[in-house]
């Protein structure tokens, strides 16, 4: 059923440090049917537009949030879902009205109940802002509803959501006791050790990561997970053209797809000694 994450990023070094530096969008892989037992552990739970700044991902049901933010997004990116001079709220409000037009027109299906986030980037440097929402169907009752998401004023969570949710805080607790606490790396080595631990039955396979940096559109983060490479959650053989996109390891370590190790000159983190043995 899920564990999906985002999270916000400031720096401390560097100019305006008071202004956040990314938000990073985190998912599993796994897709169940009914139990643990029947799964797929490769399904794309993090979709990202090319044009515009906007990351989304979702929990819960699979088929009714996976397809339509697959046609929400070609939209965006086609440019014929808002005005040029549309708002941040108005772009959201756009989407949710979308996403429940869909859902309208789906009749007698087994649909259950869902969580879209939406993570949106109102402003660049120098006057960086994100902006969140979450976007909820109940299937017992067939409403849908939204509301925005504050955003913290320092690196730490803006959602968790999903079955893996209690399991993902756990691990995050772990990490907040360790020399690590308060780092945008802590909150994503927290989520893979979530994940790899099986805690959490119905979440699992590799680990999916997207960003919105401070410029330009979002980027989808290749992972090095276990000794694979993973592109939202696919499973990819070494080819020269792995190296266009950035990689990631479970350390938050900029990875080298070739070596499947932190790439040459990377800052290099580490597990912290209390938690080096889990």
């Amino acid at each position: 059923m899920t564990t999906l994450m985002s999270w916000i990023s400031y720096s401390d070094t560097g100019e305006a440090p008071h202004l956040p530096r990314a938000v990073h969008l985190v998912s599993d892989s796994k897709i169940t049917w009914g139990s643990a037992d029947k799964r797929w552990e490769a399904g794309r739970k993090i979709f990202a537009t090319r044009t515009e700044p906007h990351l989304f991902g979702f929990c819960g049901d699979v088929v009714l949030p996976a397809l339509i933010l697959g046609q929400i997004v070609s939209a965006i990116d086609a440019e014929i879902l808002f005005e040029p001079i549309a708002t941040a709220q108005e772009r959201q409000a756009l989407i949710f009205e979308t996403v429940k037009r869909a859902i309208a027109s789906a009749v007698n299906t087994p649909t259950l109940d869902f969580t879209i986030h939406h993570l949106f980037r109102d402003q660049p440097w120098p006057n960086t802002s994100f902006r969140a929402w979450n976007m909820q169907f109940d299937a017992t009752a067939r409403t849908t509803q939204a509301h925005e998401v504050p955003i913290p004023t320092s690196t730490d969570i803006i959602g968790s959501f999903g079955s893996g949710k209690s399991a993902a805080k756990a691990h995050r607790d772990r990490w907040e006791q360790s020399d690590a606490a308060g780092l945008s790396r802590a909150l994503l080595a927290s989520f893979c050790d979530a994940i790899r631990s099986g805690d959490d039955p119905l979440s699992g396979g590799p680990p999916q990561l997207a960003a919105l940096y401070t410029r330009d559109t979002p980027r989808q983060i290749g992972m090095v997970f276990d000794q694979g490479r993973y592109f939202n959650g696919l499973a990819v053989e070494m080819t020269q053209t792995l190296e266009r996109i950035e990689w990631r390891n479970e350390l938050g370590e900029v990875a080298d797809p070739a070596t499947r190790k932190a790439s040459q000159g990377a800052r290099r983190f580490g597990r912290p000694n209390a938690l080096a043995t889990e």
